[in-house]
């Protein structure tokens, strides 16, 4: 078993990280259970022997674990939304996606400080009560991490607090009563 760490910070920039050795893979894979606290304040630190980078909480965009191994088990799950980040020959496609009984089908596109951008379908069951769907919405920017799965396997965390902004497509037919309503130009 190998996974693959990639580190994208607020300044746009991605550092990767190899581990081949399974004594040394699963303790990384246990601290994913606290993912919550990831980026709560404390620096990440990933050090080998030739040198050791710390990263300043703030500053990290999202966290990439790339390995054919099943995480699941390491991370906690959301039924409700499950993000999976789209390769470029996907976004090259239309997109097409919207409510479907109770299940709905978007795109949404998550832009970070510094630049970085992230593109995922999400999809997920739309809750009955306008105020829990509502939540939905604004709830993933108070959110301590957000989970993504990795087309090529593994999974991924963002950064709520490094985010900027995040657009969904189609539109969401359920805005909050003080949204402004306009198209964008």
């Amino acid at each position: 078993m190998a996974i693959s760490i990639t580190v994208i910070t607020t300044a746009n920039r991605a550092r990767r990280f190899l581990q081949t050795e399974v004594a040394r893979i699963e303790p990384i894979l246990d601290s994913f259970r606290r993912s919550g606290q990831l980026f709560s304040g404390k620096p990440l630190i990933i050090g080998a022997e030739r040198q050791t980078e710390v990263f300043a909480a703030a500053s990290i965009a999202c966290v990439e674990i790339e390995t054919d191994h099943d995480l699941s088990e390491h991370f906690p799950s959301h039924p409700d939304l499950v993000l999976m980040a789209m390769t470029p020959a996907q976004r090259a496609l239309p997109f097409t996606g919207g409510l479907e009984g109770e299940h709905f089908k978007a795109r949404i596109d998550f832009f970070f400080a510094g630049g970085h951008v992230l593109y995922t379908s999400a999809e997920g069951v739309r809750r009955a009560a306008l105020a829990d769907r509502l939540m939905n919405l604004t709830g993933l920017l108070e959110r301590q991490t957000i989970i993504y799965h990795l087309p090529q396997g593994g999974v991924g965390l963002m950064n709520p607090h490094a985010m900027t902004r995040f657009v969904i497509s189609p539109g969401v037919p359920d805005l909050p009563r003080d949204a402004w309503v306009a198209e964008a130009s």
